[in-house]
């Protein structure tokens, strides 16, 4: 072999440039001098700037967003030479829909304005590929297409053959949520009977207290509808850094005149523009909004007559045991389902519209005047209000009480609570980690109750969930095979705490005792509530499973307790571990076979969002990379295989409850007879058979790269064509009833689980942070502005635009305690499990705290010890309850989430 010293080379190297720079036809130093008077005399032809010229040249420019679970959703032009992404530009085209309200462009953020970088990373999955040796040990064996799903195949008949159906889960993650990405596994899940969880709960996005208020936590505004609000406040949410397409909106919102207030433990990126930054403690918002809620009663800041239509702060309570008054207590064979209030103009009680047993689906009163205070006898029983209960109740939670609890002062409560009782139209803002406390439940619901007592509904504001719930009824029709057949769906954060047997990992970091006096249950009363729970039917869950094909989720990174709970799910599915995905991540490692996806900008697709009325075109400006396919295109090749090879082994179908599973016509029915087989063919029957597109073909959406939805894109009600979306219009000015039990925004639970827990009414409670257990410090993790999750969070250009490794953020004068500099290694601890990290100073943040960004892959970090290691979890009892009303599983809508900050930890150097 030949050998080259390095002082040679160096040595070669110079001798050439200094040829090349004195050669007559090449880039000499006397062709890079400077044109004299570029206006007045003809610009020379110099040939070698025809190089960075052509960097800006393409064959082709397609469309498309990017889908990973962001709820920008943006569409990007990408150009195309050779077949290879050069670069992508915001498309920046959306219409303005009204004169007098900014328009939406141009949307994009660092993350999808570098995608062509990242989709040609050394990550990205090009092949088929065949576990080697052991789970996780890296060695792998590139395969065919046709092998590997035929082996997949088999394996999947065999769980089949041993065990029956109900054995296989067929998960999707939040990974895929364009159209396309997200029907095709959902589908053949359908037809499969695979496990699929919850994918707002298993990694605790979910609102509960929204959904107990209004039964739909999914109805909020489009981000244009900010912009005429006159008072905003942002509770567990950073738009400049999560909401970056949309921030403008807030901003333009401020320069319109609005208050905007900032409720955040640190002065954040958004913090920082605000009006007012209230410096609330970790955990604390529920005390706050009750505080609100005190004072707007105290001071009569409410708005009787939207309290008297829209809520039942007028309905009825008995005196006696507690239970909101029902037909069925006032005559034999009632319903359990009707409700009453007191007319005050006929002096007795009458029906209330509009709920679930009622036969009038109004909230009109029709010249009934409902009382929202006093005392009174129905048929000899003694009753009041909710709105009573509520008084009671809100009255333990003054400003002067709340401050310690809080931290912010008495009078800043009771000037702010004033002006958000008069503004025209509030608007509070709350991000996807309030889900992701124990209390979460608790700060929505008493929001909530701020908004309501205050008139703050439809046009006049509201509750913003970062979600709205469109009217795709296709998309579901094709995920869900017609409704014919369904996944076995399970609760998302409670399945993944049962499986990954999280109570072990919870009983060794808290305290039982000093948990109880915080979250008002211990362990083991939770244990016994989940108990009752599942065995009540109120929450799926589905036991043990034998084999797994995991679609687009990193559950190896994000559920806690990382290692232990990996080892869990291995050890559970031994038969087999499909992982579907675009790049080699964190749980793509321990697989058994892999299934390489088409990124973004491969693929024909549709995308949606809550926050603007567009859906974006994917127009597969590119062909995968390697042996990349579709999410669709896989489903088919593993669907037709299934079929293949059920037929040869003369497997047919098998009963599963009131359906069975076809496995020998799979393919026949995913394809609906050969017509769907390609991302193209699914993604052109959405655009034909949906309403919303308006009639626009597929072709004239993707040479614009978006359609406009239309009118009955709306779910709760009509989008308007020329004005922002607002939710609730429907209830607050067409009178139609709340998704609720009494009909009404709903501020009374009698579930005896509520009942036990006194928490029958709004009312504050803490988290369980560092006071539940033994270590000192509490500890947060939100969402990042590199990544989405562990999407990008490797990516060189995204790791150049921060520390570059794993970090926690500290304050200097805890640093200063520890012994800890600025940039220096630390070891994040406590009984359960460790981490090291890079402390990065940041002065605003308690010295009781310790923050994260989350998404960091395990890989990242030293010795390959995750954050989530030291991370226990809980589960609230109160998201589990069901068999009243509205309360109950509902996919995407109310079943219990993964609690994250929960967790406290000590610090020292490393």
């Amino acid at each position: 072999m030949l050998r080259v010293k390095r002082r040679d080379f160096l040595k070669a190297s110079s001798l050439a440039g200094a040829g090349v720079l004195a050669a007559n036809n090449a880039w000499s130093l006397n062709r890079l001098e400077p044109i004299g008077d570029t206006l007045d005399e003809e610009y020379p032809y110099r040939d070698w700037e025809d190089l960075y010229r052509r960097e800006f040249t393409w064959d082709k420019v397609g469309k498309a967003a990017h889908c990973i679970n962001c709820v920008g959703n943006c569409a990007f032009d990408v150009f195309v030479k050779d077949g290879i992404v050069l670069r992508e530009e915001q498309l920046a085209k959306y219409p303005q829909i009204n004169p007098n309200v900014p328009d939406a462009n141009p949307r994009g953020c660092q993350k999808g304005a570098i995608h062509s970088a990242a989709m040609y990373e050394g990550d990205r999955l090009r092949y088929p590929l065949k576990r080697a040796g052991e789970r996780g040990e890296g060695k792998w064996q590139r395969v065919s297409w046709d092998q590997i799903t035929e082996e997949i195949a088999d394996k999947i008949i065999d769980i089949f053959e041993k065990y029956g159906p109900g054995k296989m889960m067929t998960h999707t993650g939040s990974g895929n949520l364009s159209m396309v990405r997200l029907a095709a596994p959902y589908r053949f899940a359908s037809l499969l009977g695979g496990v699929q969880l919850d994918i707002f709960t298993d990694v605790g996005d979910l609102n509960t207290g929204a959904h107990l208020a209004y039964g739909n936590p999914l109805e909020s505004f489009t981000s244009d509808a900010w912009f005429d609000a006159d008072y905003i406040m942002m509770s567990l949410f950073n738009p400049n850094a999560t909401r970056i397409p949309d921030a403008h909106y807030l901003w333009e919102a401020k320069y319109n005149g609005a208050r905007v207030v900032s409720v955040a433990p640190d002065y954040n990126p958004s913090s920082i523009h605000a009006d007012l930054w209230l410096p609330i403690k970790q955990g604390a918002d529920p005390f706050l909004a009750m505080a609100f809620v005190n004072v707007i009663i105290e001071e009569g800041l409410y708005k009787p007559a939207f309290v008297k239509e829209q809520t039942d702060l007028t309905v009825l309570v008995r005196q006696d045991n507690g239970m909101l008054l029902r037909e069925a207590d006032l005559r034999d064979g009632g319903s359990d389902q009707v409700f009453y209030h007191w007319d005050l103009k006929s002096g007795a009680a009458v029906a209330v519209k509009g709920s679930m047993g009622s036969e009038e689906k109004t909230l009109a009163l029709d010249g009934v005047d409902p009382a929202i205070e006093g005392s009174f006898e129905v048929e000899g029983i003694a009753v009041t209000t909710v709105f009573e209960r509520v008084r009671s109740e809100a009255a333990k939670f003054t400003p002067e009480a709340t401050e310690p609890e809080t931290g912010v002062e008495a009078e800043t409560v009771r000037r702010e609570a004033r002006l958000f009782a008069k503004a025209r139209k509030a608007i509070l803002m709350t991000g996807f980690n309030i889900g992701r406390y124990s209390n979460g439940i608790f700060t929505g619901w008493a929001q909530a109750l701020m908004l309501a007592l205050t008139g703050h509904g439809g046009k006049a504001g509201g509750l913003d969930t970062s979600w709205v719930e469109w009217n795709h009824g296709k998309l579901l029709e094709l995920a869900l095979f017609g409704f014919q057949k369904f996944p076995r769906l399970e609760a998302g954060g409670l399945g993944e705490f049962l499986r990954g047997h999280m109570i072990e990992h919870a009983r060794r970091h808290f305290d039982n005792e000093k948990l109880k006096a915080r979250v008002g249950f211990d362990l083991d009363e939770m244990e016994a509530m989940i108990d009752e729970s599942v065995t009540e039917g109120w929450m799926p869950y589905h036991g043990d499973m034998k084999g797994l094909i995991s679609i687009a989720d990193n559950k190896f990174r994000r559920n806690k307790h990382a290692d232990k709970y990996r080892e869990r799910i291995l050890e559970e599915v031994q038969e087999l571990f499909v992982n579907i995905n675009v790049r080699m991540d964190s749980t793509a490692e321990w697989a058994d076979y892999l299934l390489p996806a088409a990124s973004h900008y491969e693929a024909w697709d549709l995308r949606s969002v809550g926050f603007h009325r567009f859906v974006n075109v994917f127009s597969r400006p590119v062909e995968p990379i390697g042996e990349a396919k579709p999410d669709w295109e896989i489903m088919v090749l593993l669907s037709k295989k299934v079929q293949e090879r059920a037929l040869a082994r003369g497997v047919g179908a098998y009963q599963d409850g009131n359906v069975s599973r076809d496995l020998h016509t799979i393919y026949d029915d995913f394809t609906m007879g050969g017509t769907l087989l390609t991302d193209y063919d699914a993604t052109k029957w959405l655009v034909d058979n949906s309403a919303e597109f308006g009639g626009v073909s597929l072709e004239e959406g993707a040479e614009q790269g978006f359609f406009v939805m239309s009118a009955a894109g709306g779910a709760n009600q009509p989008i308007p064509a020329s004005e922002p979306y607002n939710p609730f219009v429907a209830q607050v000015e067409g009178k139609k009833p709340y998704d609720t039990l009494t009909g009404r925004i709903t501020f009374y639970c009698d579930h005896p689980r509520f009942m036990k827990l006194g928490a029958a009414t709004p009312t504050a409670r803490h988290h369980a942070g560092r006071e539940a257990s033994n270590y000192p410090l509490s500890f947060y993790s939100p969402h990042t502005r590199w990544g989405i999750h562990s999407n990008w969070r490797s990516n060189k250009f995204m790791m150049r635009l921060q520390r570059g490794e794993p970090n926690i953020y500290i304050s200097p004068k805890l640093a200063a305690a520890r012994g800890i500099v600025d940039g220096g290694r630390v070891r994040v601890f406590n009984g359960i499990g460790e981490f090291f990290a890079q402390a990065k100073f940041y002065p605003s943040i308690p010295e009781t705290s310790i923050m994260m960004e989350h998404g960091w892959e395990p890989h990242q970090y030293e010795q390959g010890k995750p954050m989530n290691n030291a991370m226990a979890t809980l589960i609230q009892p109160l998201e589990l309850c069901g068999g009243w009303g509205h309360l109950g599983f509902k996919l995407w809508k109310y079943n219990a989430n993964q609690l994250a900050h929960e967790s406290s930890v000590d610090v020292e150097p490393a």
